[in-house]
Formats: structure tokens, C-alpha cells, sequence
């Protein structure tokens, strides 16, 4: 394989982790912003609220928690647009909602584990959202490819 196919290979297979990791990394430091260092209970509720979060999608992405395939096991592995690996709406679009999220909480006086908690949960589930829509934007604006016969 020559270095530009596997570079390809490694950004798409890394693509979906790469802007997780910005928008968990950001919207903990916008806790730390507006909460201060958090507390070993607040950074089990930020973690345990991201893994809430993804339980949420699981459980509806597939039929059974020991389901191998979800309800669409239809993978196309070459219809991508390149760009929708970047997360120029996942990453900064969810970090807005965090952002809001925070300010919405700062002032109502809730422990500051509930606040972690609920952005952990809004972090995981509004950026796997929001990939989706990249995806379908990267569907209607993707060229088409033509079929060889």
C-alpha cells in the first residue's frame, strides 16, 4: 500500500474518535471554565454521563445489547466525503451546546457532578448526532461515482 492509500485508511478509520476525543477534551475544559477543578465525583459523573450517553445510542442503534449488527447492516465502506471527517459541525457545533449547557446550569446552584454529568451525557450524544447530519451532508454534496461494467 503506498503512503497516501494508507494516510487515507488511518484519517477515515480515525475520523469519528478524533473528533470525539476535541469535543469530550473541550467541553471538560469549559466545565473546568465555569466549575473549577473538578472533584474525583465530578470526573466519575463526566465519564459515567459519557458512557450514559452512549448507552443511550446502543440501545437504539441496536436491537439487543448482545446484538453483533445493528438495525441497518447495510456498511458502505467508499461513499464519503472527505471533508465530513474533519467535524467542522460535530466538534464545534456540540461544543456551543456544552457551552450552553454550562451556563444554563452555573447559575441554578446544582452540585457540580450533575453539571459534569450532564455534559458528559450531552457531549456524547449530541456529537454522534450531529456526525450523522455531517454524513448526510457529505452524501448530498458527494459526487457520484460512476460503475464499471
Amino acid at each position: 500500500m503506498d503512503p497516501r492509500s494508507r494516510l487515507v485508511s488511518t484519517c477515515q478509520a480515525e475520523a469519528k474518535a478524533y473528533g470525539y476525543t476535541l469535543t469530550i477534551w473541550g467541553g471538560g475544559a469549559l466545565l473546568i471554565h465555569a466549575f473549577g477543578t473538578p472533584s474525583p465525583p465530578d470526573v466519575f459523573a463526566y465519564v459515567f454521563g459519557a458512557l450514559f450517553g452512549f448507552a443511550l445510542l446502543v440501545g437504539y442503534a441496536f436491537d439487543s445489547p448482545l446484538s453483533s449488527g445493528g438495525r441497518d447492516d447495510d456498511q458502505r465502506d467508499g461513499d464519503f466525503l472527505a471533508a465530513s471527517t474533519i467535524h467542522f459541525l460535530a466538534t464545534p457545533g456540540n461544543l456551543l451546546l456544552a457551552y450552553a449547557t454550562i451556563l444554563l446550569l452555573a447559575g441554578t446552584g446544582i452540585p457540580h457532578w450533575a453539571a459534569y454529568f450532564a455534559v458528559g451525557t450531552e457531549a456524547t450524544l449530541a456529537y454522534n448526532v450531529l456526525t450523522l447530519l455531517e454524513d448526510y451532508i457529505g452524501e448530498l454534496l458527494s459526487v457520484p461515482r460512476f460503475q464499471r461494467g
